[in-house]
């Protein structure tokens, strides 16, 4: 009886602890327009409060990364997402490059940390090649 109540006590937190490092959401958590509010990179993080980066989940698996400069923003990133598990996966063109048409798409990573649907806060880590970092995006 004490190995079936240890035996069974174990696998209620081995199961636990692998469903606690996967974000559950949808893809209608993630869909609309979000502007960068913080930034991490190593251990040094940075609050963004002007000239915000946009990056816009429209519900068809479009993806928009625009840039602010001087009040205006330049969405010069387009491609497509797709969510797998509690990653988002971006296969975009930057078409301020003057080859987008003939470049060959480039692909990056947002794995979701944490939503906070009370606070329209989304914490990702971003995997773009051999660069690594984590943002706070804010829902707009």
């Amino acid at each position: 009886m004490k190995r079936f109540i240890l035996y069974s006590l174990l696998l209620i937190l081995s199961t636990l602890a692998i469903n606690s490092q996967n974000i559950i959401f949808t893809e209608k958590d993630i869909v609309g327009r979000w502007i960068e509010i913080e930034r991490t990179e190593g251990d040094q993080t940075s609050e963004i409060t002007a000239n915000n980066d946009t990056y816009i989940f429209r519900d068809n698996h479009i993806y928009h990364k625009g840039e602010a400069s001087e009040g205006l923003i330049l969405f010069n990133i387009a491609g497509k997402y797709s969510v797998e598990e509690n990653t988002i996966v971006i296969t975009y063109k930057d078409y301020m490059d003057k080859t987008a048409k003939d470049q060959k798409p480039k692909s990056i990573k947002f794995e979701v940390l944490s939503i906070d649907k009370n606070k329209n806060e989304m914490l990702v880590s971003i995997q773009d090649y051999d660069y690594k970092y984590q943002m706070k995006l804010k829902r707009q």
